[in-house]
């Protein structure tokens, strides 16, 4: 039994989603919307590649960020509707992961930094005058 993928359905569906958009919003606002979509999808994969060229992936949750910027890069410049508005999602769900992660290493940051304060005791030496 072989398996075999077929993209007929998901072609379907991009025209399907793409005739609706043009019967609500209008040609032209069609047009906008997938050149919008196609300079916000090559501007996040340059985004992704200056930061694989400085080697900015530390970790698995950092690279699983930049993967999901990689992938709604890319779906972003293919034109149609279904294609951009999942693109918009994956990357909304990057972007609140990167603010999750951020926030959790400054928790631990400033943890370490409280339990470092703990182990220092401040103490003045007064001298006596004889």
């Amino acid at each position: 039994m072989k398996f075999k993928l077929s993209l007929t359905p998901l072609i379907l569906l991009e025209i399907f989603f793409t005739i609706l958009f043009i019967i609500v919003f209008g040609l032209g606002n069609f047009l906008a919307f997938v050149l919008m979509s196609m300079v916000c999808g090559i501007v996040i994969l340059g985004i992704f590649w200056r930061n694989l060229l400085e080697f900015h992936i530390d970790g698995f949750k950092n690279m699983f960020i930049q993967f999901s910027f990689v992938i709604s890069g890319f779906l972003l410049i293919f034109p149609g509707i279904l294609s951009s508005i999942l693109g918009i999602l994956i990357f909304i769900f990057g972007i609140l992961l990167k603010i999750s992660f951020n926030t959790s290493s400054f928790k631990t940051a400033k943890t370490k930094q409280n339990s470092y304060n703990d182990d220092i005791i401040d103490v003045e030496i007064i001298e006596d005058k004889k």
